[in-house]
């Protein structure tokens, strides 16, 4: 009897102590496993570095919080709890955070509107929610989606969830998976001292200001964004036009530039200045202009740039791409007397890109979607390397130019499969290396050796990105003259991935790819299939019900009968 009673106190003493030492293991050190394919679990790298090296602590008021958030609302706060714990926890308490309910801290309605107000102009989204109050009538509430960040007497908006509109089990999808970047997006601001200069050149017949203004945006929540003129009011050019700028983004020049032109943009690369070319093959080839008169001439665009991009490797050729994947554009098919009919083709002079390269730039990217684009061709220069981003479907050919376009093309059914065997030809080019100057050996001594120039024949090492497609960066507008978000068709409102892609590559050739990186991280949702559901209801209900009820009953009886047969012996 002391022995079973000794050996009963041994068990419990062993135990305990293992189970002590678990929670003693478990309080000091932390750690987890991320067994999802998608590592949607794990943090960056580069998040990791930058947590690890605050030097002082981050606050963060979120403002997510309510008992009242809708169940897709409650998923997404349950992913910032996760992720802003593991980054406090790296932090080594640097990073500190809480959770505002507004309705609940502030009681008094002025000052809660007041409040709500103020969050609203400092960039934060509210959601409507209707909630039935005691009286049985519906209250409408609002919930800001985001959090304020704080450092060093700094504050900056941190958005949590962008979602404007959608109530369904993906709606909210895209936020999760972009919480890490918006969290390291927020700190890395905070702790910017000075700020990259990223201007769009004008002057040329360029894309204009609101044409490209979702991309603007876009590149504002990271760098200072503004226009770039090569020549003062007067005409003149200027030498130092280009001086402070860390990016040039040259978006479908029109018109020719000057050989003094040519000459600032050939030596502010030359000095190590980043280049963003979107360029055109092909001068009227135009949507706008197809659908008032039917069809287009288009024929080779000079812009004076051709000679200078020969000389750095790369060259836009004088064409058009016709692609069968391509996007799909509304045309008229009934007679003007009957009616406007319309109904929507395959127009194969809008490719729409893949990328399975797997550099940073394009990584994780969805389909992208052109305009009349052009092909590209790499020059061989010594010391510059060439790395396809983007490029056509095998599934093509090419419209040489002068040419003829029109809809009869598409509406006809004039296309031919079998015709469109090019093969793959670059869209997109990334270009590393140390050019070598345009005006080597062109200019007079005097004029290259004078101080004020400072002429350079090669370049530090430094990046350009060519696209052969100036429409990859335009938004569009709606009836309503409010802008269409970039990489969204216009006819038919699918998304494409322009604007990701292009401040991938500004991130890019600004030395910012741990934005990139965090960017980059997908999180697969995997949704239960709609067919499968409908079909194998009723089986799935009996399974999930019956099966459970049919195991305790089988170990039952199995209970029983080894308890009899032992008991009977």
């Amino acid at each position: 009897m002391i022995k079973h009673k000794l050996k009963d106190i041994t068990n419990f003493l062993s135990g305990a102590i293992i189970l002590s030492l678990v929670l003693i293991f478990s309080y000091f050190s932390f750690f987890k496993i991320d067994l999802t394919e998608d590592d949607r679990f794990t943090l960056n790298d580069s998040t990791i570095e930058l947590i690890s090296n605050l030097d002082d602590v981050v606050e963060f008021k979120i403002y997510l919080d309510s008992e009242h958030l809708p169940a897709n609302l409650t998923r997404v706060k349950t992913s910032i709890i996760e992720t802003i714990e593991e980054f406090s926890d790296l932090s080594d308490g640097d990073i500190e955070y809480e959770f505002i309910d507004v309705y609940k801290d502030i009681e008094d309605p002025k000052a809660r509107e007041k409040e709500l107000l103020r969050l609203q102009k400092k960039g934060l989204q509210l959601k409507i929610i209707a909630v039935p109050n005691l009286n049985g009538q519906v209250e409408r509430i609002y919930i800001p989606l985001g959090a304020i960040a704080f450092h060093n007497g700094r504050s900056i908006t941190v958005p949590f969830t962008r979602q404007k509109k959608g109530n369904n089990p993906t709606s909210y999808e895209k936020e999760i998976e972009e919480l890490e970047f918006e969290i390291t997006n927020g700190i890395r601001k905070l702790r910017q001292d000075t700020m990259k200069n990223v201007a769009f050149l004008q002057g040329h017949g360029e894309l204009g200001r609101y044409d490209v203004e979702d991309f603007s945006k876009a590149l504002y929540e990271y760098y200072q964004t503004g226009p770039a003129y090569l020549t003062d009011k007067e005409g003149n050019s200027k030498i130092n036009a280009l001086d402070g700028v860390d990016l040039l983004v040259i978006a479908k020049p029109m018109n020719k530039f000057t050989q003094k032109e040519q000459f600032i943009l050939d030596q502010f690369i030359m000095k190590g200045g980043k280049v963003l070319w979107m360029l055109e093959g092909a001068r009227g080839a135009e949507l706008d202009s197809m659908q008032t008169q039917g069809l287009l001439f288009p024929y080779p665009l000079e812009t004076g740039l051709d000679a200078m991009l020969f000389k750095y490797g790369v060259r836009v050729d004088k064409n058009i791409v016709e692609d069968l994947q391509c996007s799909k554009i509304p045309i008229q098919t009934t007679a003007n007397g009957e009616g406007r009919g319309f109904k929507l083709y395959k127009w194969i002079y809008n490719p729409v890109l893949t990328s399975n390269n797997k550099h940073l730039i394009t990584k994780n990217l969805n389909p992208i979607k052109l305009e009349f684009a052009s092909s590209l061709d790499s020059v061989p220069v010594k010391g510059v390397s060439h790395l396809t981003l983007l490029e056509t479907s095998g599934n093509n050919k090419y419209k040489k130019l002068p040419s003829r376009i029109t809809f009869n093309e598409t509406a006809n059914r004039e296309i031919k499969p079998h015709t469109f065997t090019a093969g793959k030809r670059p869209i997109a080019m990334l270009l590393k290396g140390n050019f070598n100057s345009y005006f080597k050996n062109r200019i007079a001594p005097s004029f290259a050796n004078h101080p004020s120039i400072s002429f350079k024949t090669k370049s530090e090492f430094t990046n350009m990105i060519v696209i052969s497609d100036g429409d990859i960066c335009k938004n569009w507008f709606s009836s309503k003259n409010e802008i269409i978000p970039l990489g969204t068709d216009q006819f038919t409102k699918v998304h494409y991935d322009n604007k990701k892609f292009l401040v991938n590559c500004a991130n890019f050739l600004l030395d910012d790819e741990e934005l990139i990186e965090v960017r980059s991280k997908k999180i697969k949702m995997r949704l239960l299939d709609p067919k499968l559901v409908k079909g194998e209801k009723s089986f799935m209900q009996l399974l999930n019900v019956g099966l459970p009820i049919a195991l305790i009953l089988l170990f039952s009886f199995a209970f029983i009968f080894f308890r009899k047969m032992r008991f009977s012996k």
